[in-house]
């Protein structure tokens, strides 16, 4: 039998969607400012060939990101579930968001408002104007303090692990040895393609130290920062769960 909804569920799916409509109002009312401002500020110019590489505390919001040359310690929030090059996350921290609809690198005194995705080739409106950029700083930041570490799913990309050497991953294998992790040894982790790589535990590690020794042989799922030293690959792994 169905349950009758009570005041307490309408009252909690009224603040819900009030929630919602307020979040979205204001997204429309801070892009209609943007553009205003845009549009009175005599200190824009429009370009196609911009360079990010030099500029210094580079921040950047995107819809979604191309390999495109930015300085290493740049940090960038992109939507949830956007594709990032791992060339990117080798020079940038990358996090991801929800209700990301902005595409725009900030630096210390400019900032490049892109008229689409951020890729190479996309139209800039380079500003200069104290307010835009105070405007953009707070976007960026609340963004900054919602998201979440961008993590690369490894599970169809297992032939060129190389390639995503530095960048937080996840990966599923069967693990071999277990028990060297608890001393501060390798363990094997062997890919559903038959490749076999090395783990190891990273400093701020989540794996209970006890219960690693169940997962000798089994199917796991493993979190870590992937690093190439030679022709070997190690998984620095922060957590370790079954499959």
């Amino acid at each position: 039998m169905a349950r009758k909804r009570s005041d307490d569920d309408k009252v909690y799916d009224m603040d819900l969607f009030s929630a919602i409509i307020g979040f979205i109002t204001g997204m429309v009312l801070t892009m209609v400012a943007m553009e205003y401002m845009l549009y009175r500020s005599q200190r824009n110019v429009i370009l196609r060939d911009w360079d990010l590489s030099s500029e210094e505390n580079l921040r950047i919001c995107a819809t979604n990101v191309g390999d495109v040359p930015i300085p290493y310690d740049t940090r960038i929030v992109v939507r949830k579930g956007a594709k990032v090059p791992p060339e990117i996350s080798r020079r940038a921290l990358v996090k991801e968001a929800e209700n990301v609809n902005m595409n725009f690198a900030l630096s210390e005194d400019r900032a490049y408002i892109f008229m689409g995705s951020l890729m190479r080739g996309t139209p800039a409106i380079l500003t200069t104007d104290e307010s835009i950029l105070e405007e953009l700083d707070s976007i960026f930041k609340r963004f900054w303090e919602e998201s979440e570490r961008h993590i690369y799913e490894l599970s169809e990309s297992l032939e060129s692990l190389e390639e995503f050497s530095g960048s937080l991953v996840r990966i599923t294998g069967r693990l071999l040895n277990p028990e060297l992790l608890r001393h501060g040894h390798e363990a094997r982790l062997v890919l559903p393609n038959g490749r076999v790589i090395s783990v190891v535990l990273s400093s701020d590690s989540r794996v209970d130290d006890v219960g690693i020794l169940s997962l000798h042989g089994t199917f796991v799922e493993v979190e870590g920062v992937l690093r190439v030293s030679g022709d070997k690959i190690i998984l620095e792994a922060s957590s370790i769960r079954r499959t």
